[in-house]
């Protein structure tokens, strides 16, 4: 049975929680790991892919994060007051939660933009799954990296080098459009009666 562990990190005056990698590469020591051994670059991917995360747009109303080997799941707070009653002591105001999760179209701007970025800074990440429950809808992106390539014609690992060169990605409303259309799943949620 794989366990997997909770990892804690402090971002920002706030700690996030996150199911990052299994147990047994969370105990290590690190006399053992060789430098370049699979245990090695595991648990480099894993540093990489929680400081990308932590730089994310809208990454303080994330719910909960994974990554498994090459795929990454990211879930949100379905809205602000779930947010502030599981995370009372981060500032935030209602504004900002609106700013990047207020309508539809913003919804998908961000799942544009998390996407891109993900597979801008993480060249071993393949998959990603991104689901934000908003408004009584599940708005759920399953995508690869070679999908996001074709559809943006460009390779998005080319964009990362080692220097601090700043990328825009630029698009017209009908590449979000079409974008939306081929990715992104929009379900209507039950209502949870009590």
């Amino acid at each position: 049975m794989k366990r997997k562990s909770f990892s804690m990190f402090f971002v920002k005056d706030t700690f996030k929680v996150g199911h990052l990698v299994e147990d047994t590469a969370l105990s290590f020591n690190a006399s053992q790991i060789q430098h370049g051994s699979d245990e090695h670059q595991a648990i480099r991917n894993s540093y990489r892919f929680r400081t990308a995360v932590s730089k994310m747009k809208a990454s303080k109303f994330m719910k909960h994060y994974e990554l498994e080997q090459s795929r990454a799941k990211l879930v949100f707070f379905g809205d602000y007051s779930t947010f502030k009653r599981y995370n009372p002591h981060v500032p935030s105001t209602k504004e900002e939660y609106l700013h990047y999760l207020e309508s539809e179209d913003h919804v998908y701007e961000l799942l544009l933009d998390l996407s891109v970025y993900l597979f801008k800074e993480l060249p071993f990440l393949h998959d990603l799954q991104i689901d934000i429950p908003n408004h009584g809808r599940m708005y759920s992106l399953d995508v690869s990296r070679r999908q996001l390539d074709r559809q943006l014609n460009c390779r998005l690992s080319d964009m990362k080098d080692g220097h601090h060169h700043r990328y825009y990605f630029l698009y017209m409303d009908d590449e979000l459009d079409r974008f939306v259309g081929e990715f992104v799943k929009v379900k209507r949620m039950r209502r949870r009666y009590q």
